[in-house]
Protein backbone atom coordinates (compact mmCIF):
# COMPACT_ATOMS: atom_id res chain seq x y z
CA UNK A 1 0.00 0.00 0.00
CA UNK A 2 1.61 2.93 -1.09
CA UNK A 3 -0.14 5.74 0.53
CA UNK A 4 0.27 5.33 4.19
CA UNK A 5 -3.05 7.49 5.01
CA UNK A 6 -6.53 5.94 4.13
CA UNK A 7 -8.64 8.68 4.31
CA UNK A 8 -12.71 8.18 4.14
CA UNK A 9 -15.95 10.15 4.82
CA UNK A 10 -17.64 9.06 7.75
CA UNK A 11 -21.10 10.14 9.33
CA UNK A 12 -20.58 9.94 12.95
CA UNK A 13 -22.97 12.74 14.65
CA UNK A 14 -24.40 9.95 17.30
CA UNK A 15 -20.73 8.91 18.00
CA UNK A 16 -19.60 12.65 18.41
CA UNK A 17 -21.79 14.74 18.89
CA UNK A 18 -23.15 12.71 21.81
CA UNK A 19 -19.96 13.30 23.47
CA UNK A 20 -18.96 15.81 25.44
CA UNK A 21 -17.05 17.99 22.91
CA UNK A 22 -15.49 20.36 25.71
CA UNK A 23 -12.97 17.21 26.47
CA UNK A 24 -11.94 16.74 22.61
CA UNK A 25 -8.62 19.36 22.06
CA UNK A 26 -8.90 20.50 18.67
CA UNK A 27 -5.21 21.00 17.41
CA UNK A 28 -3.56 21.31 14.09
CA UNK A 29 -2.17 18.11 12.73
CA UNK A 30 0.01 17.63 9.46
CA UNK A 31 -1.46 14.92 7.92
CA UNK A 32 -1.46 16.64 4.33
CA UNK A 33 -4.75 18.11 5.03
CA UNK A 34 -5.80 21.61 5.51
CA UNK A 35 -8.35 20.63 8.11
CA UNK A 36 -8.45 21.13 12.13
CA UNK A 37 -8.57 17.47 13.73
CA UNK A 38 -9.23 16.48 16.94
CA UNK A 39 -6.49 13.67 18.01
CA UNK A 40 -9.22 10.57 18.79
CA UNK A 41 -6.82 8.07 19.55
CA UNK A 42 -3.01 9.39 18.80
CA UNK A 43 -1.98 5.29 18.81
CA UNK A 44 -4.22 2.45 18.96
CA UNK A 45 -3.99 -0.95 18.02
CA UNK A 46 -6.19 -2.59 15.52
CA UNK A 47 -6.31 -6.49 14.36
CA UNK A 48 -7.97 -7.04 11.47
CA UNK A 49 -9.00 -10.10 9.92
CA UNK A 50 -8.19 -10.21 5.78
CA UNK A 51 -9.06 -14.14 5.25
CA UNK A 52 -12.20 -15.48 5.98
CA UNK A 53 -11.08 -18.51 8.56
CA UNK A 54 -14.90 -20.27 8.67
CA UNK A 55 -16.71 -19.03 5.27
CA UNK A 56 -18.42 -16.90 7.28
CA UNK A 57 -21.57 -14.66 5.47
CA UNK A 58 -20.54 -11.85 7.20
CA UNK A 59 -16.74 -12.01 7.04
CA UNK A 60 -17.23 -12.75 3.65
CA UNK A 61 -19.35 -9.66 3.29
CA UNK A 62 -16.82 -7.17 4.99
CA UNK A 63 -13.62 -8.68 3.03
CA UNK A 64 -15.53 -8.29 -0.10
CA UNK A 65 -13.61 -5.27 -1.13
CA UNK A 66 -10.30 -6.27 -0.19
CA UNK A 67 -7.60 -7.13 -2.32
CA UNK A 68 -5.69 -8.95 0.03
CA UNK A 69 -3.20 -10.06 -2.59
CA UNK A 70 -2.32 -6.69 -4.01
CA UNK A 71 -1.73 -6.15 0.02
CA UNK A 72 0.75 -8.78 0.57
CA UNK A 73 2.91 -8.72 -2.59
CA UNK A 74 2.80 -4.64 -2.22
CA UNK A 75 4.78 -5.54 1.62
CA UNK A 76 6.90 -8.00 0.33
CA UNK A 77 7.89 -6.49 -2.90
CA UNK A 78 8.58 -2.95 -0.97
CA UNK A 79 10.85 -5.38 1.47
CA UNK A 80 12.66 -6.99 -1.20
CA UNK A 81 13.31 -3.68 -3.20
CA UNK A 82 14.72 -1.83 0.58
CA UNK A 83 11.94 0.24 0.64
CA UNK A 84 10.61 -0.86 3.95
CA UNK A 85 12.34 -2.68 6.76
CA UNK A 86 10.84 -5.74 8.32
CA UNK A 87 10.86 -6.00 12.36
CA UNK A 88 10.45 -8.71 14.62
CA UNK A 89 7.44 -8.72 15.88
CA UNK A 90 8.03 -9.52 19.62
CA UNK A 91 11.56 -7.80 19.88
CA UNK A 92 10.97 -5.01 17.08
CA UNK A 93 14.44 -6.11 15.80
CA UNK A 94 14.95 -5.12 12.09
CA UNK A 95 15.04 -8.12 10.11
CA UNK A 96 17.11 -9.26 7.26
CA UNK A 97 16.43 -10.04 3.65
CA UNK A 98 17.86 -13.66 4.12
CA UNK A 99 15.14 -13.78 7.44
CA UNK A 100 12.52 -13.11 4.92
CA UNK A 101 13.82 -15.49 2.34
CA UNK A 102 14.17 -17.98 5.13
CA UNK A 103 10.17 -17.24 6.31
CA UNK A 104 9.01 -18.14 2.84
CA UNK A 105 11.07 -21.74 2.42
CA UNK A 106 9.48 -22.12 5.93
CA UNK A 107 6.89 -24.99 5.14
CA UNK A 108 4.28 -23.88 7.65
CA UNK A 109 3.90 -20.17 5.65
CA UNK A 110 2.77 -19.08 2.71
CA UNK A 111 2.01 -15.64 1.58
CA UNK A 112 -1.51 -17.18 0.86
CA UNK A 113 -1.91 -18.00 4.80
CA UNK A 114 -1.43 -14.42 5.85
CA UNK A 115 -4.61 -14.18 7.08
CA UNK A 116 -4.65 -11.28 9.97
CA UNK A 117 -3.11 -7.91 10.18
CA UNK A 118 -2.54 -5.65 13.13
CA UNK A 119 -2.68 -1.63 12.54
CA UNK A 120 -1.10 0.38 14.77
CA UNK A 121 -2.45 3.79 13.98
CA UNK A 122 -3.38 7.50 15.12
CA UNK A 123 -7.31 8.06 14.10
CA UNK A 124 -8.04 12.21 13.54
CA UNK A 125 -11.53 14.00 13.26
CA UNK A 126 -12.36 17.24 11.54
CA UNK A 127 -15.43 18.12 13.31
CA UNK A 128 -15.95 21.05 11.26
CA UNK A 129 -16.24 19.53 7.65
CA UNK A 130 -17.39 15.56 9.24
CA UNK A 131 -14.09 13.88 7.99
CA UNK A 132 -12.28 11.26 9.84
CA UNK A 133 -8.45 10.24 8.66
CA UNK A 134 -6.34 7.59 9.86
CA UNK A 135 -2.72 7.23 9.57
CA UNK A 136 -0.99 3.74 9.68
CA UNK A 137 2.69 3.68 11.68
CA UNK A 138 2.71 0.27 11.28
CA UNK A 139 1.77 -3.46 10.19
CA UNK A 140 1.97 -6.22 11.55
CA UNK A 141 1.13 -9.56 9.24
CA UNK A 142 0.24 -13.01 10.65
CA UNK A 143 -0.54 -16.40 8.73
CA UNK A 144 -2.72 -19.08 9.90
CA UNK A 145 -1.37 -21.78 11.77
CA UNK A 146 -3.19 -25.43 12.21
CA UNK A 147 -3.36 -28.30 14.64
CA UNK A 148 -2.79 -32.03 13.52
CA UNK A 149 -6.57 -32.09 12.31
CA UNK A 150 -6.05 -29.40 9.78
CA UNK A 151 -8.03 -26.47 12.05
CA UNK A 152 -6.71 -23.11 12.33
CA UNK A 153 -5.54 -22.92 15.92
CA UNK A 154 -4.17 -19.45 15.72
CA UNK A 155 -2.23 -16.48 13.68
CA UNK A 156 1.55 -16.57 13.90
CA UNK A 157 2.91 -13.02 13.02
CA UNK A 158 5.71 -12.99 10.25
CA UNK A 159 6.56 -9.38 10.67
CA UNK A 160 6.14 -5.75 11.34
CA UNK A 161 6.67 -3.01 8.85
CA UNK A 162 6.95 1.23 10.14
CA UNK A 163 5.94 3.40 7.18
CA UNK A 164 6.90 6.81 7.49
Amino acid sequence: MKNKYILFSVILSGVFFSCNQKDIEVKKVDIGRENNFSVIADTIINDVLIQNPDSNEWTDYCLRNLKKDVLVEEIFNSIYNGKLVPYEFFQDVPLEINDIKSLENDPEFSRDRIAKVQFEEAWFFDTENHIMVKKVYSIMLAYEVYNQEGEIKGYKPAFKVYFK
